[in-house]
């Protein structure tokens, strides 16, 4: 037994080395390069209380916003800005909501997609339209 104890603690020693090793916590907002810290901006005041995976994940965002059309990039800012303003269950929502989404087929993605972006460039009157019709 206690042969088995040790075996195992020197397992967890060993994986807590590689992990350490292997990965490093995100930086904190002070050692993030200018560019990085004006592209995050919005997600400023929440970057201390973030989990490791979190900040990697926003990172990895701030790293793709250069390979953006100025569009794309306002967009982005512009959804970090709404995603600042939500409650973490309206948060929680959100991501139940995308992995509900990931879940379809691809090809019902797309034509969902498409049926989205003729709503869109449906006049605003129309869109009302709908909307009401959909109320009932």
């Amino acid at each position: 037994m206690a042969g088995h104890a040790r075996r195992l603690l020197i397992l967890l020693a060993t994986i807590s080395s590689w992990t350490a090793f292997g990965q490093s916590d995100p930086p904190f907002w002070r050692d993030l390069s200018p560019t990085m810290q004006g592209v995050l901006g919005p997600i400023e005041g929440e970057w201390a209380g973030m989990d490791a995976e979190r900040r990697r994940k926003w990172i990895a965002i701030g790293q793709h916003y250069d390979t953006l059309t100025p569009a794309e990039q306002q967009n982005l800012l512009s959804r970090m800005r709404a995603w600042v303003r939500l409650s973490p269950r309206e948060r929680e929502r959100a991501r139940d909501r995308y992995r509900q989404w990931l879940a379809i087929p691809a090809e019902q993605r797309q034509a969902l997609r498409e049926r989205w972006e003729e709503y869109q460039n449906l006049p605003p009157e129309e869109r009302a339209r709908i909307r009401a019709d959909d109320h009932r």
